[in-house]
């Protein structure tokens, strides 16, 4: 083999290594149900978007819990009947996510 298709054959391989470590992991995707709420949310490098949807006929709440590293906090929101929504968490872990009941 001679230097100029060594060569070649170095730089392609380093091209298709520089592709596969730019190539992001896929995000695990959570789905799940809570009395009348069906939600998701998908682990993210920065933050966490939950998406959710109210299947009842009747307005209620739903509870979020979310982990600051050292610290929890909750997110509540009022959705109406067969209402969808979604809240952006910058830095968070999801705890939970609850029906509060009717609004």
């Amino acid at each position: 083999m001679s230097i100029s298709t060594r060569v070649a054959a170095v730089a392609a391989a380093s091209v298709v290594a520089a592709g596969l470590a730019a190539t992001p992991a896929s995000a695990d995707v959570h789905r799940g149900v809570a009395g009348c709420f069906a939600w998701s949310w998908g682990d993210g490098n920065t933050s966490v978007t939950v998406y959710w949807h109210n299947r009842c006929r009747t307005k209620h709440k739903i509870t979020i819990k979310y982990s600051l590293s050292w610290t929890y906090k909750t997110y509540t929101a009022t959705v109406g009947g067969n209402g969808k929504g979604h809240k952006k968490f910058q830095t968070a872990s999801i705890v939970s996510i609850k029906d509060a009941g009717r609004a």
